[in-house]
């Protein structure tokens, strides 16, 4: 077989054509044609035509919905939770003597009570936001570090890491400007003036089967730094069929829902024909001759015997039971030849009764 010959044999489009497309043309067809052919003798009913349109209806509302309600499940078991937020409650040292901060603000972060909180094999984004005040502490703060170790149960250490961080500088003409702005909503309370810090800790974080993480530990490694509050966020980071299935949802799900409900319909396609002994002619040959090859192969296991024996060239005196299974030459059922057996025996039995009496 050539190498064109093979490509041409391998078409898809000549196998839907062939295999789907026709087959379900000639359904139509034949179906067309028995309406017009009954409609033309006057056999079919407006009752009929209603009823068949209201069960293809309802089929065809069944294989919708359940392509729909496969895509719903899919979407809910392959794609994880995309972002978790958990709050950061600070703790320090106050000074004895002096007024301030004697250690740095340090929290225990619970991420989870069960087992495990995220996706094995998915890829995470864990970032701290710290909501400052513009003081003038924060700004000759300079830099500061963050860190944060993330432990499993029993606080097995999994991983840590260190950022630094810092409050965005504006100039003293940026200030006033933006002061100036912003006025009404600063005096209103709807805003403050405030920056939010987005620090992140780990940029591919992989939460491993074995040692699920559960727990974290955030230090700011600075005891003057001023936090109005802070959050630890964990967010998924989508790639391949995750990353077009989040971010084009509409998409994904069109072409997800039409997938399903081809295969639904294949299934149904088939099962129609299975029930109306009308597969196709290139499935029906290949079943002919397997059932055929089987059928030869197979060894008959108490249903329908076959004695076969020949007759003797010189007359034996036979009795009755040896007469019934030797010149039995044709196929009976073995219940046959049992029910025969008892009844000679019986009607022997009776006659050697009738001869003693005698």
């Amino acid at each position: 077989m050539s190498l064109g010959s093979l490509i041409n044999y391998m078409n898809p489009f000549r196998i839907f054509q062939q295999y789907v497309s026709l087959p379900v043309e000639v359904f139509i067809s034949r179906q067309y044609t028995g309406y017009k052919k009954k409609t033309e003798e006057g056999l079919s009913s407006v009752k009929e035509l209603l009823f068949r349109a209201g069960v293809i209806a309802v089929f065809f509302a069944a294989i919708v919905w359940l392509s729909i309600f496969m895509y719903v499940v899919f979407y809910y078991t392959y794609m994880p939770n995309v972002t978790h937020v958990r709050p950061v409650h600070l703790q320090f040292k106050s000074c004895d003597e002096v007024m301030g901060v004697c250690s740095f603000p340090s929290a225990h972060v619970q991420l989870t009570r069960r087992s495990q909180m995220l996706m094995s094999g998915q890829s995470y984004r864990i970032k701290l936001v710290l909501d400052m005040p513009e003081s003038q502490t924060n700004k000759d703060l300079g830099m500061f570090m963050v860190c944060a170790q993330m432990r499993a149960k029993g606080g097995v250490l999994v991983s840590s890491s260190c950022r630094a961080a810092m409050l965005r500088h504006r100039s003293i003409l940026h200030y006033i400007m933006r002061t100036f702005t912003w006025a009404p909503v600063f005096l209103t309370g709807l805003d403050e003036e405030k920056q939010q810090l987005h620090v992140e800790l780990f940029s591919d974080f992989e939460d491993d089967e074995n040692v699920p993480i559960t727990d974290a530990y955030v230090e700011l490694q600075s005891r003057y730094a001023q936090v109005y509050s802070c959050e630890l966020h964990v967010e998924a980071h989508f790639a391949g069929l995750r990353y077009y299935m989040y971010h084009w949802p509409k998409i994904s799900a069109l072409i997800g829902i039409s997938s399903n409900l081809f295969f639904v319909s294949l299934v149904f396609i088939l099962s129609w024909y299975h029930l109306q002994d009308g597969l196709p002619e290139f499935i029906k040959s290949k079943l002919v001759t397997e059932i055929k090859t089987e059928k030869e192969d197979d060894v008959p296991r108490g249903g329908k015997i076959k004695l076969e024996k020949e007759a003797p060239s010189t007359p034996v005196e036979l009795s009755g039971i040896q007469y019934i299974v030797r010149y039995s030459t044709e196929y009976i059922s073995s219940t046959v030849i049992v029910t025969k057996i008892l009844e000679y025996t019986s009607i022997e039995h009776y006659v050697g009764r009738l001869k003693s009496l005698e």
